[in-house]
């Protein structure tokens, strides 16, 4: 592989994309105020961004078993990918969920991740969305781009993770929400309940009433898909707002096991099960 272009990988990052429209009275949202008749701009794509920045789709590394992996080719591997293009690009998750059904059948898994991506040797950053169903996975959604981002701007982070996801797994209609890592950098709650946390290690119940009505619809879901009664009650979500090396290395427990401790919880940090 050719020595990957770090700068050249952000500044691509970071221009939209110009695409015909296929359809002339299709409704194209001009989100950066560039359409024109026969064209639309979108968020910029990281498989191209990556190409045109020295990174070949075939470029393969191993795996923790000894075997050859693609690049960008699972979520829980993002930071290492990131890393071996360029050690100066930071990745740092800030939203973790995975889910299957209860009991597991094999019917389905879900993982999404929101993600920070940023370099000290470029002034743009960028929330990047990833989304595996069932293995199918391709490279992170670029969600928003930002240029000298401001303190302001990434306490936001939550309420886009929370609310304003692509796929909407969140919302009011969807039922993922078995376990969901949150990164104690930010602030999941209220103002008041982000100094309990830091304080007392105490949990947001704002942040519990919030997936509520998401457990509650895996229970119906459950029941649609014949699951016996007492398998629906065990139905819950753990929440667990960790350091984000935790989230990295997928390494929080929250009770011991016969093969392993339960996770000794530092400051700021702080779990609990929604039912």
């Amino acid at each position: 592989m050719k020595k990957f272009d770090i700068k050249k990988f952000f500044n691509e990052l970071a221009k939209p994309e110009k695409r015909k429209k296929l359809n002339p009275n299709g409704n194209y949202p001009d989100e950066f105020g560039l359409n024109t008749k026969d064209h639309f701009f979108s968020l910029p794509s990281l498989e191209d961004a990556l190409i045109n920045a020295g990174y070949k789709e075939l470029t393969m590394t191993e795996d923790d078993y000894g075997g050859e992996t693609f690049l960008f080719s699972e979520i829980d591997n993002l930071h290492k990918n990131f890393k071996i293009l360029d050690k100066d690009i930071d990745y740092s998750p800030i939203f973790h969920l995975r889910d299957t059904p209860e009991p597991d059948d094999g019917l389905y898994y879900k993982l999404e991740e929101l993600g920070y991506l940023s370099s000290k040797k470029s002034d743009y950053s960028f929330l990047l969305w990833s989304d595996n169903y069932n293995s199918n996975f391709y490279a992170p959604d670029v969600l928003k781009v930002y240029k000298n981002i401001k303190k302001e701007e990434k306490k936001t982070f939550t309420k886009i993770a929370l609310k304003e996801n692509i796929s909407s797994a969140l919302g009011k209609d969807t039922h993922y929400c078995k376990f969901v890592f949150l990164n104690n950098a930010y602030n999941w709650g209220t103002d008041s309940e982000y100094k309990e946390l830091l304080s007392k290690n105490k949990f947001p119940q704002s942040l519990k009433k919030h997936f509520l009505p998401i457990v509650k619809n895996k229970m119906k879901f459950a029941k649609e898909c014949g699951n016996k009664p007492s398998d629906i009650k065990k139905i819950n979500s753990l929440i667990a707002i960790i350091d984000e090396k935790r989230i990295k290395n997928k390494s929080f427990r929250p009770v011991g096991t016969w093969t392993s401790k339960g996770t000794k919880l530092g400051k700021g940090e702080a779990w609990e099960f929604a039912k």
